[in-house]
């Protein structure tokens, strides 16, 4: 059985409260860091979060996203990205999640790196998230790494080379992203030697000969990620495997920033009721 989430970034226009509502047929939900600040911000409490989770029995299968962590310089990932991640803890702590999604640093981010050989930005990746691992296991919080197509660490292979030697700890594992592995053109038989350490599948769909504009993060969404089945990626295919390998994690719908205005739970469903 598909345990179905609906990520944040799915619905624009909708305040927290908003979404929450929206997604009351999901059995979880994955929310945006910045919009959760900027609900408490505005006078809410973090009590006050966690009660409407409750009310429609939701629970937090993620907080996203602590990213440009990797090749930012030193006394920024000591001033701005620990910091962040410090807050990420506490709301893991009171919205009663245990998974926090790490992104790695897109290029144009940090224009001296352009040239640092490829096994270095391994290499610093590598020891950057073997620190946020280690303050996340105080917490008893997993980081899920996710390769996202345009950054610093564009594919499952780099991520590979990335967690391979860290897979004797307990709480680090992967993001596998459907919208990045079709963009990386991945291959369905790389999933089987990490099967284990997969903690959640987000399902966003693409059309193939689509174009981003840059490499920025913020710019992903040049591209749109389609609903599952509306594009080119094959998720009967994939879903397939996935099962064939038993791989028993959540599924995350993630969906371009538009208008929630249908039951995107059904819809899934109703799609893929045969797989």
């Amino acid at each position: 059985m598909i345990r179905l989430s609906l990520n944040q970034n799915s619905c624009k226009g909708l305040n927290l409260f908003e979404f929450v509502k929206f997604s009351k047929n999901f059995e979880g939900v994955e929310l945006d860091f910045k919009k959760i600040k900027n609900t408490i911000i505005v006078g809410n409490k973090l009590k006050d979060i966690a009660e409407i989770l409750e009310i429609y029995n939701l629970k937090v299968v993620s907080i996203f996203r602590l990213k440009n962590f990797s090749l930012c310089s030193d006394r920024d990932y000591k001033t701005k990205v620990l910091q962040k991640l410090k807050i990420i803890f506490q709301y893991c702590d009171k919205l009663d999640s245990n998974l926090v999604i790490a992104n790695p640093s897109f290029l144009n981010q940090s224009a001296e790196i352009h040239d640092i050989p490829k096994w270095r930005v391994i290499n610093r990746t590598r020891k950057r998230l073997i620190d946020i691992s280690k303050r996340a296991y105080q917490e008893d919080i997993n980081i899920g790494f996710e390769f996202l197509n345009n950054s610093s660490i564009p594919t499952l292979d780099d991520a590979k080379e990335i967690l391979k030697p860290l897979e004797s700890e307990e709480n680090i594992g992967y993001i596998i992203d459907t919208f990045h592995f079709a963009k990386s053109r991945a291959n369905l038989n790389q999933l089987k030697d990490i099967r284990d350490l997969i903690y959640l599948i987000q399902l966003g769909d693409l059309i193939y000969d689509q174009t981003t504009q840059t490499d920025e993060i913020e710019s992903n969404n040049n591209q749109v990620r389609l609903f599952p089945g509306e594009g080119d990626f094959d998720f009967v295919k994939f879903l397939r495997f996935i099962k064939k390998i038993r791989v028993n994690k959540p599924y995350s719908i993630e969906l371009s920033k538009g208008k929630c205005s249908e039951n995107f739970y059904k819809k899934f469903f109703r799609n893929f009721k045969n797989v």
